[in-house]
């Protein structure tokens, strides 16, 4: 069983408030042969009510973002678990949900940073999932990190690896969070500090998918270094 104590302090935070509300029945599920709650069952909940306010963006529930979500849980957490958090989603998403900030600040109280931008990053990753990041995904995406406290320029830096897959020097500069008015020492430092802040041999205890997601990240952090100090040549 995988261990998210790098991500969430506290263990059933989520089964009261907003989130316990939302999927009410199903959480019941989720107790194993001894009544307690399996470890990872906060975060999972969290990754589960948000992808389903994104999927539901635009009115449209496409299968791409399905099976963008289900592909995530079961690379991350097995088939098995997987299956039985999908029963669950299945029966809540097409419910009225609470408000997206009542469940944000849930989270917010209750997730570390490193969770949080895990989190903005597999929202990105479903809305973009069809080929076509819309602007009212963005929008509420954007809505869901002020409200977990992530800043601006973190939001852009993760929002920039899903822009466009073609070369683009002002997304270079959102990644490493600096400005083309930036010096190359300004640049350098930047770019150690979100190697640093990404790196997957930070994450310990966690799924094969979440550090795919952290390397992601890190080779996007490494490529538009590169790429800058060699236009600046």
């Amino acid at each position: 069983m995988v261990s998210k104590k790098w991500i969430f302090g506290g263990l059933g935070w989520a089964f009261g408030g907003p989130l316990g509300a939302l999927f009410g029945y199903g959480i019941g599920s989720m107790y194993d042969n001894k009544n307690k709650v399996s470890k990872g069952t906060d975060f999972e909940l969290a990754l589960l009510s948000l992808a389903a306010v994104v999927i539901k963006a635009d009115g449209i529930i496409k299968k791409e973002e399905l099976n963008c979500v289900k592909t995530f849980f079961i690379k991350s957490f097995g088939k098995y678990k997987a299956d039985m958090y999908f029963k669950i989603f299945n029966d809540i998403k097409n419910k009225p949900f609470p408000s997206v900030r009542s469940i944000c600040l849930q989270i917010d109280k209750n997730v570390n940073h490193s969770g949080r931008l895990i989190i903005v990053q597999f929202l990105f990753s479903i809305a973009a999932s069809d080929d076509e990041l819309l602007d009212i995904e963005v929008n509420l995406i954007k809505k869901i990190s002020n409200y977990l406290h992530i800043n601006e320029y973190d939001f852009q830096s993760v929002k920039s690896m899903y822009l466009s897959q073609s070369y683009d020097v002002d997304n270079d500069y959102k990644i490493l969070e600096v400005s083309k008015s930036s010096s190359n020492e300004d640049v350098k430092k930047a770019y150690r500090k979100m190697a640093k802040k990404y790196h997957p041999d930070k994450l310990q205890n966690v799924s094969e998918d979440i550090i795919k997601m952290a390397q992601e990240k890190f080779n996007k952090v490494n490529q538009a270094y590169e790429r800058i100090m060699k236009s600046r040549k």
